[in-house]
């Protein structure tokens, strides 16, 4: 009974990792960060980077509506990507223009750690073969809501404490530098 727990367990884990990365790939792989370190970059007085919103054509701007609040503080190689998203946006259906729109608010709603995670994430489901990819899909679709929630929890739990602070060691434990040796002859100086 353990073992085949252990597994079913494993193979949840791996199915949960495999949505997230599926849910998140295409945002992963071609959706810009713009985050704090971007804000950052504009305040300390560098000038913003270039189309701001206000020089998008209304078609643009009716596309990347969702990153209106963002636009002047994305640079602008993540507005290139953007843009490039953007270019078919007329052609889409109104439903999936929804859905494009919804998907640029949740990654802008992500924070800079999130989207990294996103990003491994795709990069961990990419690594898989299309027969491994949907036999843990198939795994992870077997299991009760209940215990989706479980590892949902405990996938949480896990990136809640990925990044931990460094701890401050108290002066008493750490060792002391001697001071150099000033008695001992120098070696030749080259000149």
């Amino acid at each position: 009974m353990l073992l085949s727990t252990r597994n079913l367990l494993s193979a949840s884990c791996v199915g949960m990792l495999l949505c997230v990365g599926l849910v998140s790939s295409v945002w992963a792989e071609i959706a810009p960060d713009f985050g704090p370190a971007s804000v950052a970059s504009t305040a300390v007085g560098t000038p913003q980077q270039k189309p701001l919103w206000k020089e998008l054509t209304p078609a643009q701007q009716q596309a990347l509506k969702p990153l209106a609040a963002h636009w002047n503080n994305i640079s602008e190689q993540q507005k290139r990507k953007w843009l490039a998203l953007s270019v078919n946006f007329e052609k889409m259906s109104p439903t999936m223009q929804a859905v494009l729109q919804e998907r640029m608010l949740d990654w802008g709603a992500l924070s800079g750690v999130q989207r990294s995670q996103a990003r491994l994430n795709f990069a961990e489901a990419k690594r898989l073969s299309p027969a491994e990819k949907q036999a843990k899909w198939e795994a992870y679709q077997t299991l009760d809501p209940e215990e989706k929630a479980m590892l949902a929890k405990q996938v949480q739990k896990k990136l809640a404490g990925a990044a931990t602070g460094a701890k401050l060691t108290p002066s008493q434990k750490l060792a002391s530098v001697p001071p150099p040796r000033t008695n001992e002859p120098k070696g030749p100086s080259i000149a």
